[in-house]
């Protein structure tokens, strides 16, 4: 049942901070003080779960033991006027070294960032200030600074903030509490020289977002993200992580979603017991169909296994419910007429916890929001449709997380994989691929599996193609199990490094044995294609036979001379054994 639990979020969120402190920490010493008023100061020191792991008064020293990370300190002033020469200094132990320090230079709130461990950014990061004005009504103002998903600033106004950024592309994210601009306030970033780099406002409404280029050579311009109210043939790439906004934006101009329960939009239902075809048992998928949608393509750079979370760092702000399909050039017109399944979907069980493709659920997140991760190949592409279910206005930070890896830069594959199929036949289930071009490829190793995570490696084939080559390949799982069988293509390259291809999945019902003549006079032939085979009378006891070839894939059986009336013919072993009963009549002419 769909439910905004607001007390279990907090709960999980401070049981994520518990264990986070629990794992290994530093000593470190935090002293506030030495203005003329520490009379008017308290402050906190704040993890990026927003955990307060720290706070206290002035003048105050305390000790706390805290893992690498980046951390905020929020500083006030009951008086209004700034902390009047007090600072606060934060010492490793023993070293007794300073790595970091501020003050509240005036007004009555500001934060800094506080760099334990290396954790604001790399090596390589360079000191900012960034300073927020208050405007009219400054109780209305907040803001994120945020680097791909991870908020490496955030306050309200008026506040200054020294950050310690890398290199790259980040965003301005700009809040209203009232709905109508910052009405005169302002924010500024400048770099260690005291050179603007980045300045502007929020003009008008609730949010909304301004992009800073602190990159020599990346072009950091948004302008290409993902459109609200879009069409599938609008859809925008996403080249990696990227937070962008939705509100109640209705559907565009055209409905692309197909009904609830067609093959484009299975009708999924919790607990059930009817899994979906990639394994889970959610609900899904968009049961309101099209909704506020935003459209988006994924670009896979790296095979592996791709997982990625709307709404992650405790932003999900309403139900983000979503539907993906395989994206080629005509996928948005076979969306459209339904003769496109997706590969995944969600249908938010919870409106809290982020969303999307996950191995493990992430912390504060609910299973119901989850689907397996997805095994991709370089160069594939998947589309998105995003449905802002609850018409909120906010920004959803999309981050992708696996072993595979997002890019739109271009891709030189070492292999082009056209094709992989699995189809039942009568001895097995037939395995069928295609390249149409191999480089450093070594062979091909076949998974398989009863449900979508758990895998046996069944077999190895040697790759023979080359670049610029059509190969096909077939392998046949002569022992399939009995039910849905799931097969896993993974490509092993010279060098060791294996990559993970596509699953597939077909159903096995071992078929009836063809028996000829039967009835008999103790002398018939099986089709068994080279698999054992057992003879046993009415009690269980193995009966003695001679066997014979008798053309492609058939035997001749011959019965001992005793054996009378019905009997059982077993063909094959373990779970590819097919039975069939034979009836042994002596007055028949052999």
């Amino acid at each position: 049942m769909k439910a905004l639990r607001t007390l279990l979020v907090a709960a999980l969120l401070l049981g994520a901070g518990v264990e986070r402190l629990s794992a290994q920490c530093t000593t470190y010493t935090i002293t506030v003080g030495g203005g003329t008023w520490d009379i008017e100061i308290d402050w906190e020191l704040v993890n990026d779960l927003g955990v307060t792991v720290a706070t206290g008064f002035a003048p105050q020293t305390v000790s706390v033991c805290l893992p690498a990370g980046c951390y905020t300190m929020y500083m006030y002033d009951t008086f209004g006027d700034g902390w009047n020469g007090a600072s606060f200094v934060v010492r490793v132990q023993p070293a007794n070294t300073i790595v970091s320090s501020g003050t509240l230079a005036n007004g009555t709130f500001g934060t800094a960032q506080v760099n334990l461990g290396g954790g604001c950014g790399g090596a390589n990061c360079s000191n900012y200030t960034l300073t927020v004005t208050g405007g009219t009504f400054p109780t209305e103002v907040s803001w994120n600074l945020v680097s791909g998903v991870q908020i490496v600033g955030t306050g309200f106004a008026p506040s200054s903030q020294v950050l310690c950024l890398d290199t790259g592309c980040f965003v301005m994210q700009m809040f209203d509490s009232f709905g109508d601009g910052w009405n005169g306030a302002t924010w500024t970033l400048t770099n260690s020289g005291g050179a603007t780099v980045g300045t502007g406002t929020l003009a008008t409404g609730s949010i909304g977002q301004q992009v800073i280029d602190l990159s020599p050579t990346t072009n950091c311009s948004v302008s290409g993200g993902p459109v609200t109210a879009s069409d599938c043939p609008q859809a925008v790439n996403i080249c990696t992580n990227y937070s962008f906004q939705i509100d109640p934006n209705g559907i565009g101009s055209l409905n692309e979603i197909p009904p609830l329960g067609s093959l484009g939009n299975p009708d999924l239902l919790l607990g059930d017991l009817a899994y979906s075809t990639w394994g889970s048992d959610n609900w899904g998928c968009l049961r309101n169909n099209e909704l506020n949608s935003t459209w988006m393509v994924i670009n896979v750079s790296g095979s592996g296994s791709l997982e990625f979370t709307f709404g992650g760092l405790g932003s999900q702000a309403g139900f983000y419910d979503w539907i993906m399909y395989p994206y080629t050039p005509g996928a948005c017109a076979a969306i459209t007429a339904n003769t496109l399944a997706p590969i995944r979907c969600n249908w938010n069980n919870v409106a809290f916890g982020g969303t999307g493709l996950a191995a493990t659920t992430p912390p504060g997140g609910d299973a119901g929001n989850f689907e397996p991760p997805l095994n991709v190949l370089a160069g594939q592409q998947y589309i998105i449709c995003f449905s802002n279910w609850s018409s909120v206005t906010t920004l959803v930070p999309l981050e992708f997380g696996g072993t595979a890896t997002v890019s739109c830069d271009p891709i030189v594959l070492p292999i082009t994989l056209t094709g992989f199929t699995a189809d039942p036949v009568d001895v097995g289930i037939a395995l069928a691929w295609h390249t149409s071009s191999e480089e450093g490829v070594r062979s091909f190793l076949i998974d398989h599996g009863t449900g979508p995570d758990a895998w046996t490696t069944v077999t190895e084939v040697l790759a023979s193609g080359g670049p610029a080559q059509e190969t096909g390949y077939a392998w046949t799982h002569p022992a399939p199990a009995r039910g849905t069988n799931f097969y896993r293509l993974r490509i092993m390259h010279d060098d060791g490094t294996i990559a993970t291809g596509p699953t597939v999945s077909a159903e096995w019902s071992a078929p009836l044995v063809d028996v000829v003549p039967n009835p008999s006079a103790g002398r018939f032939t099986v089709a068994c294609h080279g698999s054992p085979i057992q003879v046993l009378d009415p009690l269980g006891r193995a009966v003695a036979f001679d066997r014979r070839p008798a053309g492609p894939g058939r035997s001749e059986v011959v019965l001992d001379r005793h054996a009378q009336g019905l009997h059982l013919l077993v063909v094959g072993d373990g779970d590819g054994r097919r039975t069939a009963r034979v009836l042994v009549d002596r007055s028949l002419t052999p």
